[in-house]
């Protein structure tokens, strides 16, 4: 069983889906640390956007982060992406709450993606199973997950190693990176 574990990215680019259909279980790493200046709250549309977020502290992770006013920011985007049918805006956009964490919010959008593309891969929440940390905490999920296999983006490569994973297969997909799926829908 092929198993995915990636952060959670807010409308990623198409290889993030890709390797969701690639798979048959995907897991959200929604507990690790939120990393500022990096991609999970921001994209290219085909300019760069950003939702803010709340001040939080330096350790927290992506599932301690919340919006800092997600109605503005939807107003903001709306007007930054005058392209983007109302159809699409609001099948992902509106479903965004300021009650939910990031990561939450994360997840729904991600899921309603998955369902106009026709991907049907259960997806899962790294927070909901135990796991330690870095290639032991991946290794953990992958086996409460029941799984044999681990399915990496290219960028992986630079990480991992199958030495690192032992028993547990190791596999990349190509992917070619570009801006938010949202630009090809």
């Amino acid at each position: 069983m092929k198993i995915a574990v990636m952060q959670p990215y807010l409308f990623p680019y198409p290889g993030f889906f890709k390797l969701i259909k690639s798979v048959d279980k995907f897991v959200l790493y929604d507990d690790a640390k939120y990393i500022k200046g990096g991609w999970i709250n921001r994209n290219y549309f085909p300019k760069l956007f950003t939702f803010r977020l709340r001040k939080h502290s330096d350790y927290a992770k992506i599932n301690e982060c919340y919006f800092k006013d997600i109605e503005a920011d939807k107003k903001r985007f709306r007007l930054f992406t005058p392209r983007f049918n109302y159809h699409i805006y609001s099948l992902f956009v509106d479903i965004m709450d300021q009650k939910y964490t990031l990561s939450h919010n994360i997840y729904l959008t991600i899921k309603a993606i998955c369902q106009v593309l026709k991907i049907k891969t259960p997806i899962y929440l790294s927070s909901e199973i135990p796991h330690g940390k870095f290639v032991d905490g991946i290794k953990d999920i992958i086996k409460a997950l029941s799984g044999n296999t681990y399915v990496n983006l290219p960028g992986g490569k630079k990480l991992y190693t199958q030495e690192m994973f032992g028993s547990i297969k190791l596999e990349f997909i190509e992917t070619q990176p570009g801006p938010s799926i949202l630009c090809s829908l």
